[in-house]
Parts: structure tokens; C-alpha cells; sequence
């Protein structure tokens, strides 16, 4: 029971983690920013946004949890079943990103969650 509440735990912290990086990155540089080698610059503006310093947060809430849930399973379940925050990732850039996530690729998220089905059966 702990191990699912840890892989759930694991796959939340990640994709918030990946969801806040994206939306602090935007807010943070542009691509013109780096063309101009304003990195200092950056760098300064990063460390200063919520977003950003939310996805530092959740990146190590992840490798802690992972590195708890592999004292309770083998690695190769571990990182198929990980493999959920693809789903998730996707499915928060479409609705809180408003990415536009074509049908292609929902039908390659929809093979990733078989496939967690199918590693979780074994």
C-alpha cells in the first residue's frame, strides 16, 4: 500500500514539477534573452520566481520519494510505472498550459498508459 501512495506521490511532485518549470521559464526568459547571452540576467530573475522556485521544491520532493519507493521495489517497475507522469504532464499543459496537444499525441499518451497497465500486472 505505501509503495502505490509513494509512485503517486512521486508522479504528482514530477509532473507539478515539470508544469511549474515550463510556466516559470516563460515568465523568466525569452528566446531573444538568450540570444543576447543575458544569462546573469536570468539566472537573477529565476531564482526570484515562484514558479520556478516551486519546481526546484517538487524536483526534490521527487528524488526523495524515488529514492524511497526503490527501497521498496525493484527499479524496473519503478521507472515504467513513473511513466504515468507523461499522462499527467500532458494533461496539465493542455488545461492549466493551454497548450494545443493534438490527437497524435494523445493517442501516444494513451499507449504509455497502457503500457503502465501492462508493467503493473507483472
Amino acid at each position: 500500500m505505501i509503495g502505490w501512495i509513494l509512485l503517486a506521490a512521486m508522479t504528482i511532485s514530477d509532473a507539478g514539477s515539470d508544469v511549474l518549470l515550463s510556466h516559470g521559464t516563460k515568465q523568466v526568459a525569452q528566446a531573444s534573452d538568450l540570444r543576447r547571452w543575458d544569462i546573469l540576467g536570468i539566472v537573477a530573475r529565476a531564482v526570484q520566481n515562484v514558479n520556478l522556485v516551486g519546481a526546484a521544491i517538487l524536483a526534490a520532493v521527487h528524488f526523495g520519494v524515488f529514492i524511497a519507493l526503490l527501497s521498496l521495489w525493484d527499479l524496473s517497475l519503478v521507472i515504467p510505472l513513473g511513466a504515468l507522469d507523461y499522462a499527467l504532464v500532458t494533461i496539465a499543459a493542455r488545461y492549466l498550459l493551454g497548450e494545443t496537444v493534438r490527437p497524435m499525441r494523445w493517442a501516444g499518451v494513451a499507449l504509455i498508459v497502457a503500457g503502465v497497465a501492462m508493467t503493473s500486472l507483472t
